[in-house]
């Protein structure tokens, strides 16, 4: 367990393991003691291509390379600044800053160098502004090709932040400048890579090209690693990332509550409303009665339809029963009339004694006699021997005279219960429309539909009203303080401190540095200098205090140049992660004069004479300068009017 962790439980008034959960989850990283320095180095840069326009040639440029102080000399505007934009262009996978004439001049780059002595080289084609190539970093590592800018410098990144064995840093972008919202942010090769890299061209900040992101205190951990900065970094960038949180919650909160009380207000506007709507309709029953009263009637229905079609039944059958016995005593009273008509008939014809046929009126006797027959006993007419004399046989006439009033009395019974079923299937029939009338009056008896939806309304909202109250009354309580807060707010204190302590001896060199430099280049009326370690840096002139940014650009440059090479020197001492390698263009610019150069490239050198490893390229227009403090086999100068390359 480390004294920091414990520092951190004991300001946050936590147990440790939580303190150590906390910084754990938000990987907040102990940076007391930083690694050892890598170192890189270049050996070679070349490149190649075709000048187009004005200039047709083809052109080729080399130059071997070693530790200690470079020099490239030349006119403006003759090539100088693109031999180190091309080395920058290697190292990060992609330049803007390299011009487009000469990015689209060149058509094969090949960097050589080592890190720590391992060589490793990048060689590409450019065409049509993609470049195609590989990394080949040792005989016994595959090498790492690539295929347009993006993949290039993912490639480098990788690659430079690996074996230099550097650490992201984190940070913290406000959406909106002053603001507390924002994101996280981290500082990679792409920003690092800047520690590489002084143009004195149109320059307004110290070191790199931005002051935003906390940029200028990233590359100061390049320069000179100041202890428990990446720690505070880490702290502050986690705090703010969990206060923004708490922020979003409140906010969401606050206007989910806001939400929840107009939301409240609103149903009970509505429920009021809507009582005064159902009062307006005036007393109406009450449902469930309605409903029981129209079950009851329906029930009725359905028994007095029951009986009412058991009464029809019976009415038909008996109907039916009635018919059949009432036909056949008609047809037995019919029979009963034939057999007395033939018997009165056949005694009337039987004591007939006609003299002629009825027909054609021919005698009797003759009809006889044309016959053969004279015997007085045969038919006059038909000549047949006529029956015996017998008494009339009158049982047939008896019986069926007793069947008949057999048959009259039941007829008469049966007609009697026809009239019963009758009767009986008229009640039922009276029952049922009756049941009928009754439901019909329990249904016009319910409440309208708008009064019912009414009644239905008003519950609806009075139940919404209570769940939202409930809801309300549970959203409306306070949330204590997260522990995390807490434990990140006291680690960034506890960091904040350690870094202040460890690192204003430092900066309090590094300034007194820059000051002594500042003044050998020329800075006159420079009184004194305070480089803060979150970058600004306070200057104290003749006429009263004043700030970086607010002085001439000559005197910029001075400050700048200064700066690096005290940086350089600090950094050296103090355990800094600059790796060694260092471009300088433009180190003459502004209204630096050449007795300021000279004492600026003097500097220069005594630092990499200094100093193991050390590799600065510096470019300059003027010619005479260089050859006077560069050695002629370190520079590489071109004539007034001529190409560098």
């Amino acid at each position: 367990m480390s004294n920091f962790t414990e520092a951190v439980a004991r300001r946050a008034g936590v147990d440790v393991a939580e303190a150590v959960a906390v910084l754990q989850h938000h990987r907040v990283r102990e940076s007391g003691v930083l690694p050892r320095p890598h170192r890189l180095a270049l050996t070679s840069i070349e490149f190649s291509g075709t000048k187009a326009g004005k200039f047709t040639d083809d052109f080729r440029f080399s130059w071997r390379l070693s530790d200690g102080l470079w020099c490239l000399a030349g006119d403006n505007l003759k090539g100088k600044s693109t031999v180190l934009e091309v080395i920058w262009w290697c190292l990060r996978g992609k330049n803007k800053r390299l011009q487009d004439t000469a990015r689209r001049w060149i058509s094969h780059v090949r960097l050589e160098g080592h890190i720590d002595g391992e060589p490793f080289s990048v060689e590409f084609q450019h065409k049509d502004g993609v470049p195609t190539g590989r990394l080949e970093t040792g005989k016994t590592t595959p090498s790492i090709g690539f295929a347009g800018e993006a993949e290039f410098a993912s490639v480098m990144s990788q690659f430079m932040m690996d074996r230099l064995n550097l650490e992201i840093l984190r940070g913290w972008h406000s959406d909106v400048k002053g603001e507390e919202d924002g994101k996280a942010t981290v500082t990679d090769w792409a920003l690092f890579s800047h520690a590489l890299i002084c143009r004195n061209r149109n320059a307004e900040v110290l070191l790199g090209e931005t002051s935003e992101n906390g940029s200028v205190v990233s590359l100061l951990q390049m320069f000179i690693g100041l202890p428990w900065t990446s720690t505070r970094r880490d702290a502050e960038t986690a705090l703010k990332t969990v206060r923004q949180q708490q922020r979003g919650e409140k906010r969401r909160a606050t206007e989910d509550t806001q939400a929840r009380a107009s939301s409240l207000q609103q149903l009970k506007d509505e429920i009021t409303v809507a009582e005064a709507a159902l009062a307006n309709t005036g007393a109406a029953p009450a449902l469930e009665d309605q409903a029981l009263a129209i079950e009851q009637a329906a029930a009725h229905v359905a028994s007095c339809a029951g009986r009412h079609a058991t009464a029809v039944q019976v009415q038909l059958t008996v109907q039916q029963n009635y018919t059949e016995l009432h036909q056949t005593l008609v047809e037995d009273r019919k029979r009963l009339r034939d057999m007395k008509e033939n018997m009165a008939a056949k005694r009337h014809f039987g004591a007939l004694a006609p003299t002629c046929c009825p027909r054609c009126t021919t005698p009797v006797a003759d009809l006889a006699q044309a016959r053969g027959d004279q015997a007085a006993d045969h038919c006059s007419v038909c000549g047949s021997t006529p029956p015996e004399d017998a008494p009339e046989d009158t049982t047939a006439i008896d019986q069926l005279s007793e069947n008949i009033a057999s048959l009259a009395a039941a007829d008469a019974r049966m007609r009697t219960v026809l009239r019963r079923a009758e009767k009986e299937r008229k009640e039922a029939e009276a029952q049922l429309d009756a049941a009928r009338r009754a439901m019909a009056a329990a249904q016009a008896a319910l409440p309208d539909a708008s009064v019912l939806r009414r009644q239905l309304d008003l519950e609806r909202l009075r139940g919404a009203l209570k769940e939202r109250e409930a809801t309300h009354a549970r959203a409306g309580g306070t949330t204590p303080p997260a522990p995390e807060e807490k434990i990140l707010e006291a680690a960034y204190k506890e960091a904040d401190v350690r870094a202040g302590k460890a690192s204003k001896p430092i900066m309090d060199r590094v300034s007194s540095e820059i000051f002594d430099l500042a003044v050998r280049l020329g800075y006159d009326n420079l009184q004194g200098i305070k480089l803060q370690a979150n970058g600004p840096m306070k200057l104290q002139l003749d006429d009263g205090p004043s700030w970086f940014q607010k002085v001439t650009e000559g005197e910029q440059l001075r400050l700048r140049m200064a700066t690096l090479v005290a940086l350089l020197r600090v950094g050296q001492q103090h355990g800094g992660r600059h790796p060694g390698l260092f471009l300088i263009d433009s180190a003459g610019a502004q209204e630096m004069i050449p007795t300021d150069l000279a004492e600026t490239l003097q500097q220069l050198r005594a630092i990499c004479e200094e100093t193991d490893g050390l590799q600065i390229i510096a470019a300059t227009a003027n010619r005479e300068l260089a050859r006077t403090v560069i050695p002629a086999d370190r520079a590489k100068i071109a004539e007034a009017g001529v190409f560098m390359w």
